[in-house]
């Protein structure tokens, strides 16, 4: 295995750093929308016009969801990108493929 030249290991780089900010954005947006519907229902049960309920009971769904939509998007956007280095190579000239 070639080790890549620079250029190439730059991008690499920017690719996963760009994967890393994604994953960590899509996650927090999600995680957000849960602590929002829990200090909703708190504010229900407050009111009185709902049981109490737990953070874990209500966030929980909404971690697992955000793990698996953040990790599916930032895979899929590192990915695009890594094919895209990988077409973007200068095709060999001495007939070895």
């Amino acid at each position: 295995m070639e080790r890549l030249p620079r250029r190439e290991s730059i991008a690499v780089a920017g690719w996963l750093v760009l994967g890393v900010a994604l994953w960590n954005g899509v996650y927090d947006m999600i995680v957000g929308q849960g602590l929002r519907e829990y200090l909703f229902r708190s504010a229900l049960h407050d009111a009185g016009r709902a049981p109490r309920v737990s953070v874990s009971a209500v966030v929980d769904p909404y971690i697992t969801d955000a793990v698996l939509t953040s990790t599916f998007w930032a895979s899929l956007v590192v990915l695009a990108g890594l094919v895209t280095i990988k077409c973007m190579r200068p095709r060999r000239t001495d007939g070895n493929a």
